[in-house]
């Protein structure tokens, strides 16, 4: 189930509060895409800057909509593992796919507590756990010593890595890797990654997905050609604090606010300068894309 390119949803805003009509067009748009499912209340979606109501409603927002025409992840973390099992808990309601838990951040717990944390969340449902490691945001990695023993439990299933250095440890392991750090995609996927969780894919699922299909038909040079094609947008989209830019740029082409909630702040003016010529950038590499498979 957890392979390909798996979108986290921004949370539209809009003086200051949830969007809720903004997100439900958006959802509805990238079900017609090439993504292979959602993610809710992600970094992406900015979910640790909403109220307990706004997830809530940000969830049955984009349950009403996407339904089950695409599986959809939901986000849970903080430094809490009590508060994250009550999240588990209250989010059991919704019909997701699974839940996409990040290691306790600003504690900074040793492997042992890591692990145990996970176990926690493991034992709190029967559904799917994807392991989330981005210690740039938690002030801790799971290594994939702890990978492979929590890999024990049938639930955890999947990991969404931003460790490129981890990408090769984890492909020995009986686990699903989906790659969290967009650059790096094209590594992730030569050293067996399954997929991406990408903040990108809200502007360019498709060239993510070609990439993809061409590693698979073992086009390999074509792949490594697109993607390094890609890369120089993919850096610009993270210039600024995610999802700042993310959001300046599909405000370009849907109706919706850049609107971020503060202490993200928006794309300043130079960057969306910048962002409107990688649309244009992202448009001459599909003609560029198509006019080479035909």
């Amino acid at each position: 189930m957890f392979s390909g390119i798996w979108l986290p949803i921004v949370t539209p805003l809009r003086n200051g509060e949830v969007d809720i009509d903004a997100l439900q067009r958006l959802a509805d748009y990238y079900l017609h895409t090439e993504i292979s499912g959602f993610v809710a209340l992600s970094t992406t979606g900015e979910a640790a800057l909403l109220q307990e109501a706004e997830r809530l409603a940000v969830l049955q927002a984009l349950t009403e909509v996407v339904g089950t025409r695409l599986p959809m992840l939901i986000g849970v973390g903080g430094s809490n593992t009590r508060d994250v099992l009550h999240d588990i808990q209250r989010y059991e309601r919704w019909d997701c796919a699974g839940y996409l838990v990040s290691a306790p951040s600003y504690v900074c717990p040793d492997q042992a507590g890591v692990q145990w944390h996970f176990e926690q969340a493991a034992l709190a449902t029967e559904r799917p756990i994807v392991l989330y490691n981005v210690p740039h945001r938690t002030g801790v990695t799971i290594a994939p010593d702890t990978v492979a023993r929590l890999v024990e439990f049938d639930n955890i299933v999947a990991i969404k890595e931003c460790v490129k250095e981890h990408f090769e440890k984890l492909s020995s392991l009986p686990v699903n890797v989906l790659c969290g750090t967009d650059e790096a995609f094209d590594d992730c996927l030569h050293h067996g990654g399954t997929g991406g969780i990408l903040a990108s894919a809200h502007v360019c699922a498709d060239l993510l997905v070609a990439a993809q299909e061409l590693l698979r038909a073992e086009r390999c040079q074509e792949a490594r050609t697109l993607f390094a094609s890609l890369l120089p947008v993919l850096r610009l989209l993270f210039a600024a604090p995610n999802p700042s830019a993310i959001k300046a740029m599909l405000a370009f082409d849907h109706a919706l606010s850049d609107e971020t909630r503060m202490p993200i702040t928006r794309a300043s003016a130079q960057l969306v300068e910048r962002l409107s010529t990688a649309r244009d950038r992202l448009q001459d590499l599909r003609a560029e894309f198509a006019c080479a498979i035909h």
